[in-house]
C-alpha cells in the first residue's frame, strides 16, 4: 500500500510537471517530509525524477533561446549550494518553511492580481538579481523555491509559456543536479538509490503531455501555475504551524 501510494502520488506530480514546468518538488517535497522522510531522503527520491523531466523539457525546446540564463547562473546557483550545505548541517535547528510559506501566499496573492499592479514587472526586471539570489537562497533552504522560480520567469518573460516553461525548466536542471550532486558528496544521511526506476515515469507521459500542452493559451498557462503556488502556499503553512 505505501508503494502504491508513493507511485501515485509521484505520477500525478510527473503530469503536472510535464504540463506546466513545475509542481514535482513544489509539492512533492512537503508530502514526503510529512510522509516521514527526512529532507536528504525526500531530495534523493524526488530530484532525479524532477531532472529528467526538465532535461526533457530543455530538449523539446531546445531552439528557444533565452538570454535570462547567464545572470541566472550567476546570481541563483552559489547562493542555492550554500543554503544546501547550511541546511545539511543545521537545518533541524531553524524553521526556514514557515517563512517561505508567508512569503509564498504574499507573492502568489500579488501576481494574480498584477493586472491591476501596472509596475510590478518593471519592479521584478528592475530588482531581478536581488530575487535571484533569493530565489537559490530559499530553493537552497528549504527545496521550495520553485513556485518563486515560475512568479519570477512568468513577469520576464511577459507571460509567454514556452519561454516561461523553459525558463523555469532550465533553472529546475541546473539546481536539481547541483542539490543532487551536493547531496551525495556532503549529505548526512545514508543515501538510497533502489528507487532511481522513477526515472521512467516522465519518459513515458512526457511527449503526449505535449499535445495538451500546445493547445493552452497563455493566460490559462499562467494562471494555473500561480493558483497551484498559492494553494501550496497555504498547506505549507498549515503544516509549518
Amino acid at each position: 500500500m505505501e508503494f502504491f501510494f508513493e507511485i501515485s502520488i509521484l505520477f500525478f506530480l510527473v503530469i503536472f510537471q510535464s504540463l506546466f514546468g513545475v509542481g514535482l518538488l513544489l509539492f512533492g517535497t512537503p508530502i514526503f517530509l510529512l510522509l516521514g522522510n527526512n529532507f536528504e531522503s525526500t531530495l534523493i527520491l524526488i530530484l532525479p525524477v524532477s531532472i529528467t523531466i526538465s532535461l526533457l523539457q530543455l530538449i523539446y525546446h531546445k531552439n528557444s533561446r533565452n538570454y535570462h540564463i547567464l545572470e541566472f547562473n550567476y546570481y541563483c546557483l552559489p547562493f542555492l549550494f550554500v543554503f544546501l550545505m547550511i541546511n545539511i548541517y543545521l537545518g533541524e535547528l531553524i524553521n526556514i518553511k514557515l517563512y517561505v510559506s508567508i512569503l509564498l501566499i504574499i507573492s502568489s496573492l500579488v501576481l494574480l492580481y498584477k493586472n491591476r499592479i501596472s509596475k510590478l514587472t518593471n519592479i521584478l526586471y528592475l530588482y531581478r538579481k536581488l530575487i535571484l539570489i533569493s530565489i537559490g537562497s530559499i530553493h537552497g533552504a528549504t527545496n521550495m523555491g520553485g513556485a518563486f522560480l515560475s512568479i519570477f520567469s512568468s513577469s520576464i518573460h511577459n507571460e509567454n509559456r514556452l519561454y516561461t516553461r523553459n525558463y523555469i525548466a532550465y533553472g529546475y536542471f541546473v539546481m536539481g543536479t547541483i542539490q543532487y550532486i551536493t547531496i551525495l558528496i556532503f549529505g548526512t544521511f545514508n543515501k538510497d538509490f533502489s528507487k532511481l526506476y522513477y526515472i521512467i515515469m516522465p519518459l513515458i507521459v512526457f511527449y503526449p503531455l505535449q499535445i495538451f500542452f500546445n493547445k493552452m493559451n497563455d493566460k490559462f498557462f499562467i494562471n494555473i501555475i500561480n493558483c497551484a503556488a498559492l494553494f501550496f502556499g497555504i498547506i505549507a503553512l498549515i503544516m509549518s504551524i
